[in-house]
């Protein structure tokens, strides 16, 4: 192979483990991120709990408020075509130079 022909593979390569690095990274920030809701709503229902709320009702009613309202939102926001992606005409377009 000549070293015309590596360059490319070994950026190919690097842009490889970048984004393999980075999707790691987001499915780790998204798991702690559930842990610590799910730990959180254990506690505000343990402390519920000595308000005479049952404690696993009203930690599953927490559950679904703090994790399955967020996730609706954007479920709902995907199917409507505006899932996160930036709006048109804003900052930048245009400005070249």
């Amino acid at each position: 192979m000549t070293p015309e022909t590596r360059e490319p593979d070994r950026f190919r390569e690097e842009r490889r483990r970048i984004l393999r690095r980075a999707a790691l990274f987001t499915y780790g920030t998204f798991l702690a991120a559930v842990v610590v809701a799910v730990l959180g709503a254990a506690l505000v229902a343990w402390i519920l709990s000595f308000a005479g709320f049952p404690f696993r009702e009203t930690w599953l009613v927490l559950i679904v408020v703090i994790l399955g309202v967020p996730a609706i939102a954007r479920i709902v926001a995907a199917l409507r075509g505006n899932g996160g992606s930036p709006p048109e005409g804003g900052p930048g377009e245009g400005e070249r130079g």
